[in-house]
């Protein structure tokens, strides 16, 4: 199973609005999302307190940062 980082924060409605068009695509593969709060690691909140929400590919660290389309999120996913 393929392991994805969501960087969000709370009250981050773009994050809210990334997640459920994550939850909405149709793979083929389940992923382990692992959803990471920057608000409680203060380098994270330094480097995407801007960027957020980002989706980040664990195996090699590649970003796919907001705003993204379903398309682009499952080309992300499954070209890993």
């Amino acid at each position: 199973m393929t392991e994805f980082y969501f960087l969000t924060k709370p009250q981050c409605s773009l994050c809210e609005q990334a997640l459920l068009l994550l939850h909405s695509l149709q793979l083929e593969q389940p992923i382990e999302l692992q959803i990471v709060d920057i608000s409680t690691d203060q380098a994270l909140l330094d480097e995407y307190a801007w960027h957020i929400p980002v989706l980040i590919r664990a195996a090699d660290d590649v970003e796919l940062r907001w705003p993204f389309t379903a398309t682009e999120a499952e080309e992300f996913i499954i070209n890993e």
